[in-house]
């Protein structure tokens, strides 16, 4: 039982591998998209303020040329005390004002960022490196001091001056992504705590997905020819799932296979049961047979003959009803019913001396099998004649409506009793005591035959029968109608033959 453990786990383990790799997956694409765009949005604002930072530069500077100034301006450094006195960086934003290269200027603050980025010979090298006319753009830089920061220099020069100032707003920006850092690591590990929820229910779960099939495999090691009794419990199946559904389909066909055996095994012993009656008769009369009296002995191979013929005819039907539950065991084709009546009725008038009539009829073209359909007929026609006697009514009808073809033999004999009804069409039953006219009792399996071609057809036999009123047994088939139109045909609605 190891083996099986171990795949059960190994299915409960694909499960949850698959269940785990497409949570993971999931929350990792929304972790990076919304990081992704994050990230984006914090650079768009660290440009915006540092372009915002050079409008300000420009419209001094314009503001300077155009000598709207209060003072004059007679050096970058003037200038350069204008802009920053003017200018409140906003927190992790800080301005330096150098004049050829060196620190000049910085904002009175208590900001430590600000006060640190003087000290910065990396940036303030890298910021006075930026020549006049050189294009206007926003730079990044990682120093000893600083890890990532963004920022633009933009080059400052006053006609008749022979220094070159620059106006330096940087944006600090490792602490612009803070923020967006530690949701991100929150976010990862409300991950790694949901991904350990989701595997301990998952686990949970598979388990009682499972466990049907677990039963189902339990249930079908434990199943032998001789027991079919064991069903997947019920309790296992509650959930109405697909899993649940395929123990229920499962439960269901082994109650069609239960069914199917305790009928094969019952027929089997009701076939060895009335086999053996007949060859005990022969083994019999043989044993006790005078060879030297000729009477004797033809008396005996004409008995021996009778029962071997009664074996062969139900070896015959037991066949026939194996072949019933074949696809092939029907052969259908356009037949005119009131012509498949009038065979029958010709074909039952030698069976004995009853009243014979066919009280109504139906001209429609129908498909179905005319040979299986009239060997039905006539085994129900032999019956209704063990249970009459000479006089008594036999007819025969049909009608069609409702897409169904019902076709009938109706008798006027002894009847069948209401407590017989239920198991006349079983195999190798036979009923109670036949009526004055009753011949020699067969094996039991016409009527048994008669529902195996009517189910051959997709359809039934029903009966009505009552004690000393008679029986009526009727085929009810599917009316599928041929296209070819039946022949007008010129009867009167009731015919006799006597």
């Amino acid at each position: 039982m190891r083996a099986p453990a171990l795949r059960r786990s190994a299915v409960r383990t694909r499960i949850m591998a698959a269940v785990l790799l497409t949570t993971l997956l999931g929350m990792s694409v929304a972790g990076v998209v919304s990081y992704v765009l994050a990230r984006q949005a914090t650079f768009d604002t660290v440009r915006e303020a540092l372009v915002q930072e050079s409008d300000e530069i420009r419209t001094i500077a314009e503001l300077v040329a155009e000598g709207g100034a209060e003072e004059p301006m007679s050096s970058p450094r003037d200038v350069l005390y204008l802009a920053i006195s003017r200018s409140v960086p906003n927190p992790n934003e800080a301005i330096l004002g150098l004049v050829d290269g060196a620190v000049e200027m910085v904002p009175q603050s208590g900001d430590p960022f600000q006060q640190s980025l003087a000290a910065d010979t990396e940036l303030v090298q890298a910021a006075a490196a930026v020549r006049p006319g050189a294009e206007l753009e926003i730079r990044y830089l990682s120093t000893g001091q600083h890890r990532s920061v963004a920022y633009l220099s933009i080059p400052v020069q006053v006609e008749g001056s022979s220094s070159l100032g620059h106006y330096v707003a940087v944006v600090d920006v490792e602490a612009a992504m803070a923020p967006i850092n530690r949701t991100h690591l929150t976010y990862a590990g409300i991950c790694v705590l949901t991904l350990l929820v989701v595997a301990a229910v998952g686990y949970v779960v598979a388990g009682r997905l499972l466990a049907p099939l677990r039963s189902l495999q339990t249930t079908a090691q434990r199943i032998s020819e001789a027991d079919l009794t064991d069903r997947i419990p019920a309790e296992q199946l509650a959930a109405g799932d697909e899993v649940s559904d395929l123990g229920l389909t499962v439960n269901a066909m082994l109650d069609r296979l239960s069914d199917s055996f305790d009928q094969q095994r019952r027929m089997l012993d009701d076939a060895g049961h009335e086999l053996r009656t007949p060859l005990t008769i022969v083994r019999g009369h043989l044993e006790l047979v005078d060879a030297a009296d000729p009477a004797d002995v033809i008396r005996t191979r004409d008995l021996a003959m009778d029962e071997l013929d009664r074996m062969h005819r139900m070896v015959e039907e037991l066949m026939m009803l194996a072949r019933s539950k074949l696809p092939d065991f029907t052969a259908v084709r356009p037949t005119v019913v009131a012509d498949l009546l009038d065979d029958v009725l010709a074909k039952s008038t030698a069976l004995g001396d009853r009243l014979w009539r066919i009280e109504q009829t139906v001209v429609d073209t129908v498909l179905l099998d005319p040979q299986r359909i009239t060997q039905a007929l006539l085994q129900l026609v032999s019956n209704a004649v063990r249970f009459t006697g000479p006089g008594d009514l036999i007819a025969l009808g049909a009608d069609c409506g409702g897409g169904e073809l019902r076709i009938w033999v109706r008798d006027t004999g002894s009847g069948i009793a209401a407590d017989q009804q239920g198991r006349i069409f079983e195999r190798f039953y036979q009923g109670g005591p036949a009526g004055a006219g009753a011949r020699e009792a067969g094996a039991g399996l016409g009527l048994a035959i008669v529902s195996a071609i009517a189910a051959g057809h997709g359809g039934t036999v029903r009966l009505r029968s009552a004690p000393g009123v008679g029986s009526t047994f009727t085929l009810v088939l599917p009316a599928v109608p041929d296209e070819v139109p039946a022949p007008l045909l010129e009867r009167t609605p009731s015919q006799e033959v006597r």
